[in-house]
């Protein structure tokens, strides 16, 4: 690894320092600014009035508690933030809650009534760790309640051997192919008589294959499934305060597993717990335990052992052993592996991000295991599969934190004893509670052979002069493509279902306490607020979040719940204290003075590293308001923000034209394409930007204006073109006389400028990134070190005050920015000759007044 002041082809120190001149040109023209349940009244009882007329009123009785010496968290077990084992008390009388996780109506109709019945929704949650004690019979029932209920609810499934899936795999004219073009690339070059050995060359391969297999290729052992569940049974309760299905959730899936298909279940990844949790569930429920892709960085001695018993099977992060050179054999190998758990009807498990995210927001998908299950369908290996995705939901993270990773530091090597001491620490806290919910599981047949949307862009956004093709979102460049012959349109669709999953997943994630907290602190109070006050705004933003069809996974009084949820997060992400306010200035105003008036102030903390941490909460909740920050963000950026958020004195509405709106918005989500997905593969982001700007209408912070018209809601009519297909070029005119009226209100300023911070972050690090393009106008830099440089110059203006955002440094946000610029064709990579990946400026953007104009293009977004 290069140090981060080495840069390859830098030949003499002027070039150096003519460009931390240009760097520093660049940003002196840029840088402009330096509720709990309810008991049933008894008011109605009869006889109450005579009872109480003759022995009054008996006095209450302190209630009796049991549990650990962890007394805060006693507290809030049962009453007050518990997760709901029912459902609660609906925020709107007069609204009914969605089922979360439907299948997409489009895409999957079928399978999104096939499963699902009426009652699945009152279902309520139920927490694993909690098991009923109804229906004991015998000694061994009252004694040993835990192991009496494991026994009794767990089936002993059939699982193939390690040995039969090793001969099975070895077998294969897939991988007896792969070894022969391996041989064959051995022999280019020899001579004729160097080429005898091609033999001993493929029992060189052959002989790695058995190598290979033997580490991959997991053994379930069913009688380890019961004893780990017992465990977990056991320990989970000493550092988690519960683990919560929706029974309606788990109906669909064993509801699915009795189809007679596999059962593909694809999480999102947050934490080293995710591999046990889901089959802890699955097994408790009667589900087939799954096979597990899990990274080889967990190959530990013990822990490989006790995984694969359970159902792990382990690959290489990185599946090329050389640079530029595909591994035929162990692609060869992991892919026919994967059809032979599917040909014997065993279940399957992967994480469709590759790894855990260290920033709290779903990274992008990569497609290779999911590959191989398409093509498990069209070889005519398997008839069929459910595929079922997946979010895990923590209240804290049990890994602890990702801090030097965003700062750029090198991640440690996991060992036996990091493992050890890792899960010692775990013991010693509490980590609140733990959601778990699943999408309702939906064919893979009927999803293949549904006809397709055809693929639109992310935006128009090359008309503007950023990038000269449309933009589609790319693929990943560690997938399994290339094992076999793919075609173009495969790799599309794959990509497609892909991208359908995460968006699935991110959508039936459940909000949790410290998501909340950490989110209102961050985009609403980085200068701190009055504890009180926090609690006000901690309801507001649960009927926001709830008015947006978000799952909210707490219940009980918003003041224990801050404080449960600032407990968790800990001192060294925020600062609560005792404060003297004035009453003549107001109860959120902080005074020297000496007063009776004394108030709890929380503050987040936002020095490096610490940021990292608490925005890994916040940006949870992003996905809530996504469309709507990207309208607030490209109204701002269309209006002026300074005319917009710093004029006091203006107050009229103002307006700009519509089409211009989705011009801006459409920019930002390409801007943005590699953080989130906007919209499900199968919709439309002109729609999906639509009916945002609808929804801000609704809720009064701009008005939709027909120049002709007047006032006018052309919702419905947008519905009905859709459905009947009788859009044609004369809604465009429509909609091109249409302009936005932003009310500039103070209340309406305020949610702009919240709306606007949400994503104000990110916009910063990609701004940050496309600065420093001018570094490589004279010379090329490899990737890594660019990307160093980069973070380093933006933790210098965090600790120098010039950064509105100081966790706009992060590694996740430069690197992202980097891949956005060679999708875009403004860089370009190249391998040197120490083969070494390095980074060059394309012949567009290597002139100074080219790379300004993509500057401007960015900057206009910035905070």
């Amino acid at each position: 690894m290069l140090q981060p002041d080495i840069i390859h082809h830098q030949q003499h120190d002027e070039k150096g320092k003519l460009n931390m001149e240009k760097l520093d040109e660049v940003y002196k023209k840029w840088s402009k600014s330096g509720p709990g349940e309810t008991r049933v009244s008894n008011q109605n009882i009869q006889g109450k009035e005579a009872w109480l007329n003759k022995f009054g009123e008996l006095p209450t009785r302190k209630r009796r508690t049991k549990g650990p010496a962890y007394s805060v968290a006693l507290e809030l077990v049962p009453e007050v933030v518990n997760f709901k084992t029912k459902p609660p008390p609906p925020l709107y009388e007069k609204e009914q809650r969605t089922f979360k996780g439907r299948c997409c109506p489009r895409c999957s109709p079928l399978s999104r009534e096939v499963l699902y019945n009426e009652n699945i929704p009152d279902m309520g949650l139920c927490n694993v760790l909690r098991m009923p004690l109804e229906n004991r019979t015998g000694v061994v029932s009252y004694l040993l309640p835990n192991l009496n209920h494991i026994m009794k609810r767990n089936k002993n499934h059939i699982y193939p051997t390690k040995d039969e899936m090793i001969s099975k795999v070895s077998e294969s004219g897939r991988v007896h192919t792969a070894i022969q073009n391996c041989a064959i690339l051995d022999a280019e070059g020899l001579t004729n008589r160097e080429r005898g050995g091609l033999s001993n060359s493929e029992g060189k391969h052959g002989r790695r294959l058995k190598r290979i297999l033997g580490t991959m290729v997991a053994k379930i052992s069913c009688a380890l499934l019961k004893v780990t569940s017992w465990v977990l049974l056991r320990v989970l309760g000493v550092f988690l305060l519960g683990v919560q299905v929706h029974k309606g959730q788990m109906e669909l899936i064993k509801e699915a597993s009795k189809k007679g298909v596999p059962l593909v279940f694809i999480p999102m990844h947050r934490s080293h717990l995710d591999y046990v949790l889901l089959s802890f569930i699955l097994h408790n429920y009667g589900v087939k335990a799954p096979h597990i892709a899990a990274g080889d960085n967990l190959n530990l001695p013990v822990f490989s052992w006790v995984l694969r018993s359970l159902g792990a099977f382990f690959i290489k992060r990185k599946l090329d052993r050389d640079v530029g050179k595909k591994d035929l054999v162990y692609r060869a190998a992991l892919h026919t592996y994967i059809e032979e758990v599917l040909r014997s009807n065993q279940n399957l498990e992967f994480f469709i991000e590759g790894g855990r995210s260290r920033s709290g927001k779903a990274l992008s998908p990569k497609g290779g295991l999911l590959s191989c299950v398409v093509d498990s369908y069209y070889d005519g290996v398997i008839s069929d599969a459910f595929i079922v995705p997946a979010s895990i939901s923590y209240e804290k993270i049990l890994d602890g934190h990702f801090n030097n990773e965003q700062m750029g530091l090198q991640k440690r090597k996991e060992t036996f004893m990091m493992a050890l001491r890792g899960i010692y620490d775990v013991l010693k806290h509490n980590y609140g509670h733990v959601k778990v919910d699943f999408a309702q599981p939906f064919s893979l047949k009927e999803y293949l052979e549904a006809p397709q949307a055809p693929a639109t862009p992310v935006s128009d956004i090359a008309t503007s002069g950023i990038c000269k093709s449309k933009v589609k979102r790319a693929g990943s460049d560690n997938s399994l493509y290339g094992t076999d012959i793919v075609v173009e349109d495969t790799r599309q669709l794959v990509k497609g279902l892909a991208e359908h999953i995460v968006y699935d997943s991110v959508h039936v994630n459940t909000i949790m306490s410290t998501n909340i907290v950490a989110f209102l602190l961050l985009t609403k109070f980085r200068e701190g607020i009055p504890f009180n006050t926090l609690v006000k705004e901690l309801d507001k933003m649960k009927e926001g979040i709830a008015s947006r069809g978000y799952s909210i996974g707490f219940t009980g009084t918003s003041t224990a719940i801050v404080h449960h949820a600032i407990r968790l997060l800990g001192g060294n992400l925020i600062r609560v204290e005792n404060v003297v306010v004035t009453s003549s200035t107001g109860p959120d105003v902080i005074s020297n003075e000496k007063s009776n008036k004394e108030k709890e102030f929380v503050t987040p903390l936002l020095s490096l590293p610490n940021v990292f941490e608490l925005s890994y909460y916040s940006n949870t909740l992003i996905s809530v308001f996504l469309m709507e920050s990207v309208l607030a963000n490209a109204i701002i950026a269309e209006c002026g923000s300074t005319q917009l958020m710093f004029n006091t004195c203006h107050s009229s509405p103002l307006s700009i034209c519509k089409d211009r709106l989705l011009t801006r918005a459409m920019q930002l989500c390409d801007l943005l394409q590699f953080e989130f997905i906007f919209a499900p593969p199968c919709g439309n982001l002109t729609n999906v930007i639509n009916d945002a700007i609808e929804e801000l209408a609704v809720k009064g912070v701009i008005t939709v204006k027909d120049s002709i018209t007047g006032f006018k809601d052309q919702r419905w009519v947008r519905q009905l073109a859709a459905t009947t297909g009788w859009e044609s070029d004369e809604s465009d005119s429509v909609n091109n006389s249409e302009t936005i009226e932003i009310n500039m209100s103070s209340e309406n300023k305020k949610q702009l400028q919240f709306l606007q911070c949400v994503l104000g972050p990110l916009i910063e690090g990609y701004w940050l990134s496309v600065c420093n393009l001018v570094r490589l106008l004279d010379m090329d830099v490899d990737d890594n070190t660019y990307i160093r440089m980069v973070n380093m110059y933006a933790k210098e203006r965090v600790e120098k005050g010039f950064a509105v955002f100081s966790e706009s440094c992060s590694m996740d946000t430069l690197r992202n920015a980097v891949k956005v610029f060679l999708h875009w064709k403004v860089l370009c990579t190249y391998y040197d000759a120490e083969n070494i990946k390095m980074l060059q400026l394309k012949e567009p953007y290597r002139d100074e007044a080219k790379l300004s104009v993509l500057i401007d293009k960015i900057e206009v977004f910035r905070v």
